[in-house]
């Protein structure tokens, strides 16, 4: 599965990509939204991990720019950013192929997420993963 991280944090970004491809996710990054269209433009991108807060094209018209395209649309999109407020957590539509971690949770409510969204939705979990986290 080939992961695109979406974070103008180069730190957080390579933090993710050990993390991932130590599991064996092929990994692209981007840092902003922008970047991450045009790759994604090149190459299949399977899942999504995505700040919301960056320059150029945030993750909020980021999402919006995947949304509107059918070959993207139903790609899995994890969110990250360090803000939970309402207006944050409001950009998430799609519950079934979306959702939002907050940044510096445990790895393992990361790696649950991607688990559980690159799922079959009838084949998940009834419970949702980080029972702790905001989730819709």
């Amino acid at each position: 599965m080939t992961i695109l991280i979406v974070d103008d944090e180069k730190v957080y970004r390579l933090l993710l990509r050990d993390l991932l491809s130590q599991r064996g996710y092929d990994i692209v990054q981007a840092e902003d939204g922008q970047e991450a269209i045009s790759k994604m433009e090149m190459m299949k991108i399977d899942f999504i991990i995505s700040d919301v807060y960056m320059p150029v094209m945030d993750g909020f018209k980021f999402h919006q720019a995947v949304r509107a395209r059918p070959e993207w649309e139903s790609i899995p999109f994890l969110f990250v950013s360090a803000y939970d407020d309402h207006h944050t957590l409001d950009i998430i539509k799609k519950p079934k192929q979306e959702a939002f971690l907050k940044k510096g949770r445990p790895t393992s409510e990361l790696l649950d997420w991607i688990k559980y969204l690159a799922t079959p939705e009838e084949d998940r979990p009834r419970v949702k993963p980080g029972s702790s986290l905001r989730s819709l």
